[in-house]
């Protein structure tokens, strides 16, 4: 697995390496150089400029800079080791869309592609926190502690190996960011991309709060607990899941012209492929997964009752079902 993710990490960085021609104008101009975006702190005048970290996000190793952003947010399971799985991923695509904003993104529409990113990790970053710290009734500690099942010091591969993954995830915008502006055609497949991706981003924030409200309410009741039928959730069992299928194909479609751009070496065009489609495979898998699971669990606790039994003829597992 280690050697896999090293021919991955130099495969990615081979990707970056080099520019496309000139003569790629009609689908994709290369990057011009750009100043470094200041960073104002707070307590006076002072100007920090962030160059050396919009340099390694604008050059060769975008993708090792990525996920050193992610290895940051990942230290987070140092506190709770299932932090890696939730807060830190919030963290670091709040962290990697916000490095490409520092940037000074080329095209509105590179600077739509990263705020969508930088939005997605924000709201999954509230989300979570506000779940596991202030939502009532939910015991989010005591479910987290006991997951906590390796000792601190042995969670540094596991945050290494998943703060890579991140970056693979995140490597449609940064490919984006190397091609900005696209036009012609280029633009307006990147721009049906974000549109997608800004749909399930919506899609995911508000499936995650009507079901969250839902068990608030009954955990206020004291009843006990029910499965959530309602809103989104009448027309797709796992519509959280979907928002967040939705909102990763989305950003993979945004990122797609600057990966097969003209001009750019077939190799290079390989392996953009292959990064930017092993992070989508990737998140696509854990959700079909984890879909899978709660829906044994589901029929399981409720697949005798004839109200399941209709539920499930009248959705679908993800893709809602409008008929």
């Amino acid at each position: 697995m280690r050697r896999c993710l090293l021919v991955l990490l130099v495969a990615s960085v081979s990707a970056f390496a080099i520019t496309p021609s000139l003569s790629a104008k009609t689908f994709a101009r290369p990057l011009r150089p750009r100043p470094a975006a200041p960073l104002h702190l707070r307590g006076g005048t002072t100007a920090v400029h962030a160059s050396a970290l919009t340099g390694a996000i604008t050059g060769a190793y975008a993708i090792p800079a990525a996920a050193g952003i992610s290895a940051v947010a990942g230290s987070l399971a140092y506190i709770r080791q299932a932090y890696i799985f939730s807060l830190s991923y919030g963290l670091s695509m709040l962290g990697i869309g916000g490095a490409v904003l520092l940037a000074s993104p080329a095209s509105p529409l590179l600077s739509y592609h990263a705020w969508l990113v930088t939005a997605y990790g924000a709201r999954l970053f509230a989300f979570l926190f506000w779940r596991q710290r202030f939502q009532a009734g939910y015991d989010g500690e005591a479910r987290l502690r006991a997951l906590d099942k390796t000792p601190r010091l042995q969670r540094t591969p596991i945050i290494l190996s998943t703060a890579f993954f991140y970056a693979l995830m995140a490597s449609p915008l940064l490919f984006h960011l190397k091609a900005a502006p696209l036009a012609g055609a280029a633009a307006t497949v990147s721009a049906c991309g974000c549109a997608l991706a800004a749909v399930g981003l919506v899609y995911e924030a508000v499936a995650d709060q009507q079901k969250s409200l839902f068990k608030i309410g009954l955990r206020a009741a004291g009843k006990p607990d029910e499965l959530y039928t309602g809103g989104v959730y009448g027309a797709s069992r796992h519509a959280n899941y979907m928002g967040e299928i939705a909102f990763w194909v989305g950003s993979f479609v945004a990122g797609l012209p600057a990966v097969l751009a003209a001009g750019l070496p077939l190799h290079v065009r390989a392996l953009r492929a292959v990064a930017s489609g092993l992070g989508l495979a990737g998140i696509v898998f854990i959700m079909t997964s984890a879909t899978k699971r709660l829906e044994g669990r589901q029929a399981d606790k409720w697949g005798s009752t004839n109200a399941y039994q209709t539920y499930v003829q009248t959705s679908n597992s993800l893709l809602p079902k409008l008929l």
